[in-house]
């Protein structure tokens, strides 16, 4: 509302054999035919200072015409590494960008358990991190030119402060994974810090109809 864009909450019935988060790559594929830009988050995650335009984010980070998809690291830990030694990227922020190539990757993503294109990917159904798993076990390889993946640090696009010690603070975008009943508090803090002052210049603004000085009445 702030910036003028669109919202959705999609929700996408399940395929047989595969968990729910993989429901997210056949929406983004979808919203990617409709929007410029898709800007995903997961049910934990949000942003933390909503006034904050995200063309002013894609900017920062050098999000250029090239780019197919930005995402952020996870900490860096070994359950947290691909099958070459590269820690995972994480699903629970992702910005798209829509063109040919982009919506290659979604529909590669998409079939990867199928193994039609990736073996040893119908594992990743199941099997954590699901989708997660199988973009940086599979795609991020298959889709390698310079732009088409941005990294984003595990600093400022993931994490929260509750799991600082990680890495993973959050400082842009904040995903709750390590701390989850934390999160109706945290939107509730970011929506407060703007509504709040809005709210006193609208009273201000109707100050003469809203005060009542009953003294100026003969109240004493």
């Amino acid at each position: 509302m702030i910036h003028g864009y669109d919202y959705r909450l999609v929700q996408f019935p399940s395929v047989v054999g595969q968990s729910s988060t993989w429901t997210k790559v056949t929406a983004i594929k979808e919203a990617l035919k409709h929007y410029e830009y898709v800007v995903f988050l997961d049910a934990d995650a949000m942003i933390p200072y909503p006034n904050l335009p995200m063309e002013w984010l894609f900017n920062y980070w050098d999000i250029t015409p090239n780019t197919l998809v930005a995402m952020a690291l996870d900490p860096d830990a070994p359950h947290n590494h691909d099958w070459n030694g590269s820690t995972l990227l994480n699903t629970g922020f992702i910005v798209a960008q829509q063109s040919p190539r982009t919506q290659e990757l979604f529909e590669a993503w998409e079939s990867c358990p199928t193994e039609t294109r990736y073996p040893g990917c119908l594992k990743w159904g199941r099997e954590w991190a699901h989708e997660q798993s199988a973009f940086g076990h599979h795609l991020r390889y298959d889709f390698n030119r310079s732009e088409d993946i941005r990294v984003l640090s595990c600093a400022e696009a993931n994490g929260c402060p509750e799991v600082a010690d990680t890495g993973c603070v959050g400082e842009l975008v904040r995903h709750y994974w390590g701390a989850k009943k934390s999160v109706p508090g945290a939107v509730g803090d970011a929506i407060l810090r703007y509504f709040l002052p809005q709210l006193h210049a609208v009273f201000y603004q109707n100050a003469k109809d809203l005060v009542v000085n009953m003294t100026e009445h003969g109240f004493v």
